[in-house]
């Protein structure tokens, strides 16, 4: 059964604790709010039909999608191309938005390339553009809408909304939730304790002459492992999902 992630239904929030609303004493009470108040979801297309996509959104209450393709069409799926995913998400009252400037994945500016030609993710959430997406973000949560990042993959771990957008904004004060196909919930914690677990062989450890190498010094370093596997490249299409064309 597809389970509601609500106010008063917050057991997945706080790492497996269970609570009620008579349960919560004033403080927990106003910190519980300001996690719900920066409450974001993402979600992948996938191969899904519409009607079971709007399923996975239904579960969790979501009433605005904001789709961080960088071209709002897909050739396997064109029920998720840009008007007629609209207009099918409208039916149900749900509002689209599409964010291809700041969060799209495929940014061509040269400048936030890496010397190989690779978007560089760190260098897009320095850009005016990504700044602006974050802000509409908040003012969409400020009057009340209930957000998920769409684009294509369903698992988040191969697709640039967890990298270059969730761990972004996670650091930055919002709380991430990732719709899985099963209409599962995975933390973004949880999900970056996966991607240190993939990585790990690659990544920095403290040693007698780098004894002060830390555990975000380790994640950052993922991040940008992930990156070089997934980003978008001028030489090659690799990384991009065809939600991308």
């Amino acid at each position: 059964m597809l389970k509601n992630l609500n106010f008063f239904n917050v057991s997945r929030l706080i790492e497996g604790k269970s609570f009620t609303f008579c349960h919560i004493c004033r403080r927990q009470f106003i910190n519980l709010r300001k996690v719900m108040e920066k409450l974001v979801f993402t979600v992948g297309h996938s191969n899904h039909e519409p009607e079971y996509f709007v399923q996975l959104l239904q579960a969790h209450d979501v009433n605005c999608v904001v789709d961080v393709r960088s071209v709002a069409a897909s050739a396997r799926n064109p029920g998720f191309n840009k008007k007629p995913l609209e207009a099918f998400l409208l039916q149900h009252d749900i509002r689209y938005l599409h964010f291809e400037q700041g969060f799209g994945a495929r940014q061509e500016n040269p400048s936030l390339h890496d010397e190989s030609g690779q978007v560089d993710f760190e260098k897009v959430q320095r850009t005016a553009a990504f700044l602006e997406a974050v802000q509409r973000l908040e003012r969409g949560l400020e009057k009340g809408f209930r957000i998920a990042l769409m684009c294509s993959e369903a698992n988040p771990l191969d697709c640039h909304r967890f990298s270059m957008i969730s761990g972004y904004l996670q650091q930055h004060g919002f709380s991430i939730w990732h719709i899985l196909k099963d209409a599962s919930l995975a933390n973004h914690p949880d999900l970056e304790s996966e991607l240190l677990e993939k990585y790990r062989k690659k990544l920095p450890r403290p040693s007698l002459f780098e004894p002060d190498i830390a555990e975000s010094d380790r994640l950052n370093s993922a991040y940008r492992l992930h990156n070089r596997d997934i980003g978008w490249s001028q030489k090659s299409t690799s990384g991009v999902s065809e939600g991308e064309w």
